[in-house]
């Protein structure tokens, strides 16, 4: 396998981080450069965190994800109501996240499609040794950090309102 198909799975902190993508994302329309604002948002502590390691993370999170969306889906992004700026930061999760995405369309989908509305613990596990098969990079994470990817993509699903 060539490391272009290999999953990135550093999804392991905050959740759909709104507040903060909405922040990155005007400090970027204002700047008109990703590093720019990034500087920016860490210099001024505009997400208010306790910790600069912890705003560092933050960023580093958030930051990929906002970099897939057009320069007109960020302007959209930051007027939009609530529930599409979820949707949006969906979207740019999903582009950032492969693994999320086929975890959307593989399982979220199918399960919506047969009028199942239960999604949890046992379709996670059951899609992850399915992946596992051709992506070994996923053996390698230990079950610890594949508990966090587990509960982290719930809560992002909760919070962007695609499950309840």
């Amino acid at each position: 396998m060539s490391f272009q198909n290999a999953y990135i799975m550093s999804f392991t902190s905050g959740g759909l981080c709104l507040h903060e993508s909405l922040i990155l994302a005007r400090s970027f329309l204002d700047l008109g450069d990703w590093p720019l604002a990034r500087k920016h948002v860490l210099a001024k502590n505009l997400f208010q965190a306790r910790m600069a390691s912890s705003a560092k993370r933050t960023v580093s999170e958030v930051l990929p994800r906002l970099q897939r969306l057009s320069n007109e889906e960020l302007t959209f992004f930051i007027s939009a109501g609530e529930q599409d700026q979820r949707h949006l930061l969906w979207l740019a999760i999903c582009r950032r996240h492969r693994f999320i995405a086929d975890f959307m369309t593989e399982v979220v989908h199918d399960r919506y499609v047969r009028l199942k509305d239960a999604v949890g613990a046992e379709e996670f596990n059951l899609f992850w040794m399915q992946k596992s098969v051709t992506h070994p990079e996923i053996e390698r994470i230990s079950d610890s950090t594949k508990e966090k990817l587990r509960t982290v993509l719930i809560k992002m699903m909760r919070e962007a309102g695609i499950i309840s």
